[in-house]
């Protein structure tokens, strides 16, 4: 064979053997020191890259900064996403729905098995058992009259644009050629429903009280039906729920037909009650079922500074709801779950709740309150305050923190305290944040109608973005924050995993460091500025 070009090359004269071996180890040598070179090259570069693009962060963020939560590198967003798939397969398998008489159950079970398989020595599990009303519409319904005008000719009037059901209208009913009475004062007082009996109520709505108390003021009396019209200032249909707001097993419910129709035609009506008739027919389903909250309690903890951190479980029963709430739901799971895998020792009791029947009313946290309050063990007292996380990952999001200030008045300044602490976290990762009310219209409700001061987080519902908002945080302006906002489509294709990464770290960190204060209850009063 030919030779190579390096042993080609010329040789420096020798005088010995030892010498030629010294010099084939120096030949060697020179072989192999460029390469070595190079891989000391290599390594050093990856060293001084791995400094540069990791160190900083370390630097602007380390572990025990006590602005961050000590757990936040444990709870990942694919962990969360992996709970809110098993949801949504319980959802297929339950008429694409997680609501009450569908896949709620189910997705009750899953909490329940997830908490007792990795968090059973962390927490006690429990459940609470209580009763619901479930209402539905089985068919459109129908309404139409004769005796108005001089030839009194039928009329048929049209369902979502002259009249509709009420939620919680009374079952299915079918009522041919009634009179009609037109009820004075709103119907408020019994004695304003006198002559009603045998005829349809006509009242018109916007009084002092409750839709649900004229309702049955005139159910009492003895009224066949009820058309409450629209006042003049109100140009859409109502769609409340005729039913105690807070209901709970044994309360009444309406049982006949009650329908929302709009202000010319209750003048109309009202203007031809002598002599106007009206057939009615409604196909509508109302039922008492049993559902259940989940509960997860830190077995550590003082109970005196009980911490209740809760996320409404149910869907409506036209989605699968994986942003309202499996978002929520399920970033609450992983939290309770990271904190039990780090055997996170709290110093306050934590409760850990999964709300069920909050689309209906609220019906989950109302029950789960009205127990604290009836219990002989004085756990009201015991409660400190409360967090809620409802929709957590709309797909057009704006990270809201609920404002402590439009929280009742004597609960503004610790409701304050817990949004303040939020916004902390956001402003200390440089993420841009906006205020939403704590009004209504989710499980945050209850707590605060008990004197519980309240806080917590969601990225927007039905409501569209504005263009200032579009240029804060990007996603589409005009458009709703979720285009899927109790539909169908409330898949997992609408989950955003990046508002799902952002707000569940924010909840991570409040619930961590709020369980770990020595100065809670003194905190929330205001009386010390700092937590410890």
């Amino acid at each position: 064979m030919a030779d190579s070009p390096r042993e080609s090359e010329p040789l420096l004269p020798t005088s010995n053997g030892a010498d030629s071996r010294n010099e084939r180890r120096a030949q060697q040598i020179r072989k192999v020191l460029p390469y070595g070179l190079v891989t000391l090259v290599v390594f050093i570069v990856a060293v001084v890259l791995l400094i540069i693009l990791v160190e900083p962060y370390k630097v602007e963020h380390p572990i025990n900064d006590p602005r961050e939560s000590p757990l936040r590198d444990h709870l990942r967003t694919p962990a969360i996403f992996r709970h809110l798939e098993e949801l949504y397969a319980i959802a297929l398998k339950h008429n694409n729905s997680r609501s009450v008489t569908n896949g709620y159950l189910a997705s009750a079970e899953y909490i329940q098995a997830q908490l007792t398989t990795k968090a059973g020595r962390y927490c006690d599990i429990s459940t609470q058992e209580f009763k619901v009303p479930v209402w539905s519409e089985l068919a459109v319904p129908e309404l139409s009259s004769t005796g108005i005008g001089h030839d009194g000719n039928q009329i048929t009037y049209q369902n979502k644009v002259d009249f509709q059901n009420f939620r919680y209208s009374g079952p299915s009913a079918s009522l041919k050629k009634q009179l009609v009475h037109g009820v004075d004062n709103h119907g408020c007082d019994s004695k304003d429903h006198k002559k009603v009996a045998g005829k349809i109520a006509l009242i018109q709505e916007g009084g002092p009280c409750e839709l649900w108390k004229a309702a049955y003021n005139a159910e009492k009396a003895g009224a066949t039906g009820i058309l409450f019209y629209n006042n003049p200032n109100r140009k859409t249909l109502l769609f409340s729920r005729i039913r105690i707001t807070a209901w709970k097993e044994g309360d009444p419910l309406i049982a006949i037909p009650t329908l929302s129709i709009t202000n010319s035609l209750g003048n109309t009506l009202l203007q031809n009650q002598d002599t106007v008739q009206l057939t009615l027919k409604t196909a509508n389903s109302q039922t008492i079922e049993s559902t259940i909250n989940v509960l997860c309690t830190t077995k550590n903890g003082h109970a005196d500074n009980t911490i209740v951190v809760g996320a409404h479980l149910d869907s409506v029963p036209e989605g699968p709801g994986m942003v309202d709430n499996g978002s929520g739901a399920t970033s609450l799971l992983e939290i309770a779950l990271v904190m039990a895998e780090a055997n996170y020792h709290v110093k306050n009791k934590v409760v850990f709740g999964w709300w069920g029947a909050e689309e209906i009313g609220l019906l989950g946290s109302r029950h789960y309150v009205r127990e604290l309050v009836r219990a002989a063990d004085g756990s009201r007292e015991r409660v400190a305050m409360n967090m809620n996380f409802d929709m957590l990952a709309s797909p057009n999001y704006v990270p809201y923190i609920h404002e402590g200030k439009t929280a009742p008045e004597a609960l503004v300044g610790p409701s304050s305290k817990i949004d303040h602490l939020l916004v902390e976290h956001f402003e200390y990762h440089k993420k841009p944040y906006e205020y939403t009310d704590m009004v209504g219209g989710s499980d945050f409700l209850p707590f605060l109608l008990e004197g519980i001061p309240s806080g917590g987080l969601l990225t927007g519902a039905g409501e569209k973005k504005t263009m200032e908002q579009r240029t804060r945080f990007g996603g589409f302006a005009n458009a709703p924050l979720d285009p899927c906002y109790h539909q169908s489509c409330d898949t997992l294709e609408n989950v955003s995993k990046d508002a799902l990464g952002i707000m569940s770290q924010a909840a991570l960190y409040a619930i961590t460091k709020l369980s770990k204060a020595k100065n809670l209850r003194e905190w929330l009063a205001a009386a010390d500025p700092q937590l410890q």
